[in-house]
């Protein structure tokens, strides 16, 4: 179980289906600390919106809810959709390439963007999925400039729970981030509140590489929120 989760949707995405409180009653029943609400960007659909950043505030203080979201690659020159307004009430970034960026490119072509989109805007924590088979990168150079940045590169478990990609990418993210020493975030990127905290598709992984305890983020609440808390000054 991941004890603070940094990447769950709710229904302000087009792909997940509940609220933000009956995520938080989820949150409750099964004893995590906290999650982080990273809806889409709005080029796929994403509907942010100023109530939430500006005014929501956790209605249980054992849980804590981080503001985020997670945004996508516009072009090959680092442009994302990051939204400047809500800048100041965003506790965490994540970037993807989603399904607004061509398939069919190269290895090359994607790790080129991705880096691209790091040295841009430093406002980025977290790479999300990066072993998506749609979209491949090479784990290694991403690894070095993640590391480089203090970003984190996730470990994605619906990717592997539903199938999505091959077992063994993520088996080659991690030794890449194992190689390199790159930070990585264990996240059950939630759509139903059933995936809350899931990381049991992942966590065999990182076990049988031996992957470093201290270089997951979120391996407890008080390590993800001193990694949120490290970042802060890039959301100016």
């Amino acid at each position: 179980m991941i004890e603070f989760d940094l990447h769950v949707h709710s229904i302000f995405s087009k792909c997940g289906i509940h609220t933000v409180l009956e995520l938080l009653e989820r949150a409750k029943e099964i004893g995590i600390k906290g999650f982080a609400v990273t809806d889409h960007g709005l080029t796929i659909g994403g509907r942010l919106n100023n109530p939430f950043f500006e005014r929501f505030r956790s209605p249980c203080q054992s849980v804590k809810i981080l503001k985020g979201v997670e945004c996508n690659l516009l072009d090959g020159d680092g442009n994302i959709d990051v939204p400047h307004m809500f800048m100041n009430f965003l506790d965490i970034v994540l970037l993807g390439i989603h399904p607004n960026t061509a398939k069919g490119q190269s290895k090359d072509a994607y790790t080129n963007m991705l880096v691209a989109a790091m040295r841009k805007n430093p406002c980025v924590d977290i790479i999300s999925h990066p072993n998506d088979p749609h979209y491949p990168v090479d784990y290694k150079r991403l690894a070095q400039t993640a590391k480089s940045m203090g970003v984190a590169l996730e470990l994605n478990n619906s990717k592997i729970l539903y199938a999505r990609t091959e077992t063994q990418s993520a088996v080659d993210l991690v030794q890449a981030c194992k190689d390199e020493g790159c930070m990585i975030a264990v996240n059950s990127d939630t759509h139903a509140i059933h995936e809350l905290g899931l990381d049991d598709s992942v966590r065999p992984i990182l076990e049988s590489l031996r992957f470093p305890n201290e270089l997951i983020v979120n391996r407890d609440e008080k390590s993800a929120l001193e990694f949120i808390d490290s970042r802060k000054g890039n959301k100016s």
